[in-house]
């Protein structure tokens, strides 16, 4: 299975690692066929077998596939403004549009890419 956590916080926050890891992936965020963000993958250091990906975010320049994370310390991107090509659920709990980063946690491969 798989669990899904939205944080919200506004287009430009700064973004940290919550978890201790390794970067296993950085990719592309397609929405409608276009590029929105990118897709950071890692693989906690105290839960090998899952991966966390986070989404909504334009990554740090300084990260790179293998980096090694930090929790609360190193900084994974910024929240970018998904809010112009999906409407978010949180919008209807806050007074804005909604934009956040999306936390999701699902199995890892049994090999890294």
């Amino acid at each position: 299975g798989t669990g899904v956590l939205d944080v919200g916080a506004l287009p430009g926050t700064d973004v940290y690692s919550p978890v201790d890891g390794t970067v296993a992936a950085i990719t592309d965020y397609i929405v409608s066929g276009r590029k929105h963000g990118t897709r950071i993958d890692i693989r906690p250091t105290s839960a090998p077998s899952v991966v966390l990906s986070l989404t909504h975010l334009d990554p740090d320049p300084s990260l790179a596939v293998g980096s090694s994370v930090l929790a609360g310390t190193s900084k994974i991107g910024a929240v970018i403004d998904i809010s112009t090509v999906e409407r978010q659920a949180l919008a209807s709990h806050t007074n804005d549009a909604g934009d956040n980063v999306a936390i999701e946690v699902h199995s890892a491969p049994t090999t890294l890419p």
